[in-house]
């Protein structure tokens, strides 16, 4: 089995997945430092999205878009049949499973939250959200490990006790690696939205491959006429999708 992860190298995303399972992690876009903003993700889908395609091309069983904002997620179902899977969509219904109640995402800024509450408005699960936490911290300053688990420490423990948290979700894939410490500290499930994704995929992939299933490709995903997609791919990048 071979899966796409989108935002993160290869070597922090392997060790996820079962022995039998390749993946291949590349950058968002080289240009672009993270996607905190809109006007960076709206620069860097257009380089991933041909990456996707491209993927599909290759055999690839599954693709992952490692960014909790799930850009570019409808409209890479829109062009590929092969499973894609966005880490919020399977972190926050992965949390729906295990909580009899609510579960929490920690977040890095507050400047994340709009855009992320409706997110998971449109996947109906909004309800299902306790709160959301601010660490205080970008995607940059997430690579200092001790600051980033000191903060979902702090931030997931008041999640638990004043919120009723029963599941925290980190929100954002800077995190990872984070969570299973923090886990054990306090005693609740912390979801690591990489691994969330990548799980998801390895279990799409296997649907793909064995029984056809994938997402719908009648209504919202349906894929644009192959004669008019063909002429704006090759216009976009140069060469026939």
């Amino acid at each position: 089995m071979k899966i796409l992860f989108v935002g993160i190298a290869t070597e922090r995303v392997q060790g996820f997945v079962d022995d039998s399972t390749k993946v291949e992690g590349i950058a968002f876009d080289r240009r672009i430092p993270h996607l905190e903003y809109e006007f960076y993700e709206h620069i860097a889908s257009d380089t991933f999205m041909e990456a996707i395609v491209e993927a599909e091309k290759k055999g690839f069983d599954a693709a992952v878009i490692g960014c909790f904002y799930d850009p570019g997620l409808r409209e890479a179902r829109e062009l590929v049949k092969m499973p894609v899977v966005g880490v919020c969509e399977a972190s926050l219904s992965l949390a729906s499973m295990i909580s009899a109640g609510k579960f929490s995402v920690l977040v890095g800024r507050r400047k994340w939250i709009p855009k992320m509450m409706a997110t998971a408005k449109g996947y109906g699960l909004d309800s299902r959200i306790a709160s959301w936490r601010v660490l205080g911290l970008t995607v940059p300053m997430m690579r200092d490990v001790e600051k980033s688990r000191a903060a979902i420490y702090r931030e997931a423990k008041a999640a638990m006790e004043e919120d009723m948290a029963e599941c925290v979700v980190l929100g954002c894939t800077g995190m990872v690696g984070q969570a299973r410490d923090v886990q054990k500290e306090l005693g609740i499930p912390i979801l690591d939205p990489v691994l969330c994704g990548l799980k998801v995929a390895e279990m799409m992939a296997a649907l793909w491959r064995r029984f056809g299933i994938s997402h719908s490709k009648v209504g919202g995903y349906e894929s644009p006429p192959p004669d008019e997609f063909r002429a704006i791919y090759e216009k976009v990048y140069g060469k026939p999708p």
